[in-house]
């Protein structure tokens, strides 16, 4: 594995995060960015779909603060005592408290304020400030996770390639049920995204060091 691809990407994920964040920062903690709006729009308008609103709303809440902990616990608990991956077991959960603890502390030193229009009124009274979105980023720890471990696992480049549609569908799809129930602004979830993916980046190479280890020793 060239771990220097990894990192290299990862830095650019992490400048492009910090480069969001300070836009933010400067400009844009009481308001949208242009793009943000026009999504904002065409979200308030899928409202109407009763279909839509009970996929989005169960969507989000599946990773909230007591659904993603049952998520992440009921995940490294399969890696663990199943698939006995204790590696894996470990670095998901690294990331998990990482990323957690990251975005409580990022969130304080941006202090941008969550939209107040076109909220979902099961979602009138969520607390928090806005960027970055931790459903965006536990989303993409989880799914980016899931991808990364079974990597190497699979031999079969259509099986990789699929497996990585698929866990982008499922991050877009949490990220956009954010916006859908109208707590966050779609540079939120952006900002959640490489946020997540800049943490799996850097520390998927010392996930592998040690997993090649561990191989060695058995």
């Amino acid at each position: 594995m060239n771990k220097k691809i990894y990192y290299i990407s990862g830095a650019i994920t992490t400048l492009a995060f910090l480069i969001l964040a300070l836009f933010v920062k400067i400009d844009f903690t009481h308001g949208p960015f242009p793009f943000d709006r026009p999504i904002q729009t065409w979200a308030f308008h899928l409202q109407s779909s009763s279909g839509l609103t009970y996929f989005f709303s169960h969507m989000t809440n599946i990773f909230g603060d007591k659904g993603g902990i049952i998520v992440a616990v009921l995940l490294a608990l399969v890696l663990y005592l199943l698939f006995k991956q204790k590696e894996a077991t470990i670095w998901f959960v690294a990331t998990v408290v990482l990323s957690l603890a990251l975005n409580t502390v990022i969130k304080v030193i941006i202090g941008r304020e969550r939209p107040d229009i076109h909220r979902l009124a099961a979602f009138a009274n969520e607390a928090g400030k806005s960027f970055p979105s931790g459903h965006s980023i536990f989303a993409t720890i989880i799914f980016g996770s899931i991808f990364f471990i079974c990597l190497g696992k699979l031999k079969n480049r259509s099986s990789k390639i699929l497996l990585g549609i698929l866990c982008i569908i499922l991050i877009a799809l949490v990220m956009f049920s954010r916006i859908f129930v109208g707590v966050h602004y779609p540079s939120d979830t952006i900002g959640g995204f490489l946020e997540g993916i800049s943490i799996l980046l850097l520390t998927y190479p010392t996930y592998i060091k040690y997993q090649e280890k561990s191989k060695k020793t058995n």
